[in-house]
């Protein structure tokens, strides 16, 4: 019993064009955006721009971090630098609002810190000074 001359068989198929199904781009794929501008993906013109940061906020944080280190020195400048920055964030809309007040309250806390250090080494000075004084019998 042969089995490629049956009667009734179905044959090789045909009519059904080249691969890749023929209803795009020869070669298969959904094929690119229709003619005319239109956006198959949404509608709207997208994502806005980031907004940039405010190079004073940086610099205030960076000067108040830096201040710590410094004997505060640099917190001086960084103090006026975060409220400069401050000012311009709330006319230009720009980011940057949480680095300018973290650099303010670094550079607030570095100037607190070396004004107790200051005022320390002064009362030690002024105790060995008075001290010294007092002791030598005049």
């Amino acid at each position: 019993m042969s089995y490629d001359k049956q009667p009734g068989g179905y044959g090789p198929p045909g009519g059904y064009g080249p691969p890749g199904g023929g209803y795009g781009p020869p070669g298969g794929g959904y094929g690119g955006p229709p003619p005319g501008g239109y956006d198959p993906y949404g509608y709207g013109y997208g994502a806005p721009p980031p907004r940039p940061n405010n190079g004073m906020a940086i610099a205030a944080l960076v000067l108040g971090i830096a201040g710590l280190f410094l004997c505060g020195v640099t917190s001086l400048v960084g103090v006026v630098l975060g409220h400069v920055s401050l000012s311009q964030i709330k006319k230009t809309g720009e980011e940057g609002r949480g680095m300018a007040i973290a650099g303010l309250v670094l550079s607030y806390f570095g100037i607190a810190c070396w004004v107790v250090v200051l005022l320390l080494w002064l009362g030690v000075l002024g105790l060995g000074l008075f001290g010294a004084a007092t002791y030598s019998g005049f």
